[in-house]
């Protein structure tokens, strides 16, 4: 049987209806996926250049999650030391209050002084975040990595407020006194008195200081040496608390340069991202216009290829007549 022979009108307007139907497939591919480049049959060089962007920003978009834990980690020893400040005021205020009081008062001013003091420590060591303190320990640190460039860290020492070496370490809240036991208590005698300033048998409690010097009063130590301990316990105080605002001020420049390299790393991987969508993203507009005009030109190739069966029909029928 041989085969069926089309007219070149036909075999034309098959041609164009093949090529309609691709170019239509392609554009409703474009619509669906919303990309002018799905593949590297599409466009090549676009295809590379976007999977590059777009990998760059995802890794990008991960260096960020790792910032903004350093970010709580230290936010967490932020809040911690706000806190210390505040448990500090508080002491200042105790020992106001037992430097013109009556023995009961000191006394009473004396237990209060120590428990402030104790929780001191224990608020200090609950101030960890997923395992690290910065507050407890010196040979903590927290390096953080803002790209792959080995030199885009940021390294934050930890500082240890609970130390029981001598008051000179810089990194300790008391650096005029050694305030603490190994159990994180505090030492009263350190703090409110010692050898140096009493001259005396160091002072366990405000009892011992009556500072109108009044035997009756149940001071032991002389009025004169108890106003000039309770001006260095003050004092020392004063420097605990000018340390720890130290301490948050240096905490807070970190926070801020975490916070920024947060920011910029989302800044920059959405423009990696707008830079990729650039490459391979479809104008959905167009291409719904596309697929009308496709549409249309299909209508009219079928159309043509019936008007031409026709045209046959009509001879045929004529040969009949």
């Amino acid at each position: 049987m041989s085969d069926i022979t089309l007219t070149s009108t036909q075999r034309q307007t098959l041609l164009s209806l093949t090529s309609v139907t691709s170019l239509f497939n392609r554009t409703q591919d474009r619509l669906n996926s919303g990309k002018k480049v799905n593949s590297v049959t599409d466009n090549a060089q676009a295809f590379f250049q976007a999977q590059s962007l777009s990998t760059r920003a995802t890794n990008i978009q991960t260096v960020k999650s790792t910032i903004d834990q350093s970010v709580q980690s230290v936010q967490a020893a932020l809040t911690a030391t706000s806190a210390v400040s505040t448990l500090l005021g508080q002491l200042q205020g105790v020992v106001e209050s037992a430097r013109g009081a009556s023995l009961s008062n000191r006394v009473s001013d004396t237990q209060q002084f120590q428990t402030i003091g104790n929780q001191l420590a224990q608020l200090v060591k609950d101030a960890s975040f997923q395992g690290l303190n910065l507050l407890t320990s010196t040979s903590t640190s927290l390096t953080t990595q803002f790209s792959e460039r080995t030199a885009a860290t940021l390294n934050i020492q930890g500082f240890n407020l609970v130390a029981t070496a001598t008051g000179s370490n810089p990194r300790a809240l008391f650096t005029q006194a050694s305030a603490f036991q190994t159990n994180g208590n505090l030492i009263f005698s350190n703090v409110v008195g010692n050898a140096s300033l009493s001259g005396e048998t160091a002072v366990t409690g405000f009892s011992q200081l009556n500072t109108a010097g009044s035997q009756a009063g149940g001071g032991t130590v002389a009025a004169s040496t108890a106003q000039a301990v309770f001006t260095g316990t003050i004092n020392r105080l004063s420097a605990a608390i000018n340390q720890i605002n130290a301490i948050s001020a240096s905490l807070g420049t970190n926070v801020a340069i975490l916070q920024a390299r947060s920011n910029f790393s989302q800044n920059y991987s959405n423009t990696l991202t707008t830079g990729a969508n650039a490459l391979t993203l479809a104008d959905l507009n167009t291409e719904a216009a596309n697929s009308q005009a496709l549409t249309l030109r299909q209508q009219l190739g079928i159309q043509s290829l019936t008007t031409s069966g026709q045209q046959n029909s009509s001879i045929l029928t004529l040969l009949r007549g």
